[in-house]
């Protein structure tokens, strides 16, 4: 059994962004609009990254309002920025499929 496991329904908030790491290798950045079961409607805007063949599949088929499933972990990391460090936890997709509207 895996304990880091994420499953999520959700829609782009925004275009893709694609990038390129160092080494040539493609890698995306997405956020997801997932609503929140409960009392109140709720909205999070989860981060998501996937790299490779993944980031590609996904770049064809996704535009700002497309319907996601995604399956992944999560991966949180840090970095310095301005001489402060900043924190970020992602969701790193292993695989997707498309929602219908």
């Amino acid at each position: 059994m895996k304990n880091n496991h994420v499953e999520l329904f959700g829609t782009l908030t925004r275009d893709i962004e694609v990038s390129k790491n160092g080494k040539g290798n493609t890698f995306v950045k997405f956020s997801l609009a997932c609503l929140r079961d409960g009392t109140k409607p709720w909205t999070d805007y989860i981060n998501c990254i996937a790299f490779g063949d993944m980031a590609n599949d996904i770049c064809k088929h996704g535009d700002k309002d497309t319907g996601f499933c995604i399956v992944g972990n999560l991966r949180t990391s840090s970095y310095e920025k301005n001489g402060k460090k900043q924190y970020s936890t992602n969701v790193v997709v292993e695989s997707f499929e498309l929602l219908n509207d």
